[in-house]
């Protein structure tokens, strides 16, 4: 009878040790690895559908790395009228001046080439630099988007982290583009 306690003890401290592994790991990649996020409006729509989750990794494994089209998630630049991060496009990136004209986005007095974008912009946008150690980003849903056209570039520290994946309802690879 005693063998068998004694095997019953060891296999539940087993399984006590590979639940609390397990548990450990998932909080460790979740706090520190991964980011995973839902789509809250329709600012996106074209390239992420409202409702969808998202994931991708944290600033912290790419700090400096991001550029001109990625998709990131970061924490809301309007924390009175919105506590949940937002998920947006960045278009211009420190020191370049950016403006909408005609309904296109020109960065340096050069129209940017944005296929994700499906319908031309209705407002134009007088002419701004994109502070250091600031970004400028938008919706692809471009007359639907509350972005930087309203709050101004935010803060590259405010990013919490780059997508890669939209995994609702079905798995899809997410549009990052990067140009030159």
């Amino acid at each position: 009878m005693l063998y068998f306690l004694r095997k019953i003890a060891k296999e539940l401290l087993i399984w006590c040790i590979c639940l609390a592994v397990g548990i450990g790991a998932s909080l460790f990649l979740n706090n520190h690895v991964l980011v995973n996020a839902q789509v809250l409006t329709g600012s996106m729509e074209g390239t992420i559908m409202t409702q969808s989750r998202v994931f991708g990794l944290r600033a912290g494994l790419f700090t400096d790395s991001v550029g001109r089209g990625d998709i990131i998630v970061f924490a809301s630049p309007i924390p009175d009228e919105f506590s949940e991060p937002f998920i947006k496009r960045i278009i211009a990136l420190p020191g370049e001046e950016i403006a909408i004209i005609g309904g296109e986005v020109h960065i340096n007095g050069q129209p940017l080439a944005e296929s994700y974008v499906a319908d031309a912009m209705r407002q134009d946008f007088a002419p701004v630099t994109v502070p250091e150690g600031s970004i400028f980003v938008m919706g692809d849903n471009r007359n639907y988007s509350r972005d930087s056209r309203e709050w101004g570039a935010i803060s590259k520290d405010s990013i919490i982290g780059r997508i890669y994946l939209d995994f609702s309802p079905l798995p899809a690879m997410v549009g990052n583009y990067n140009y030159q």
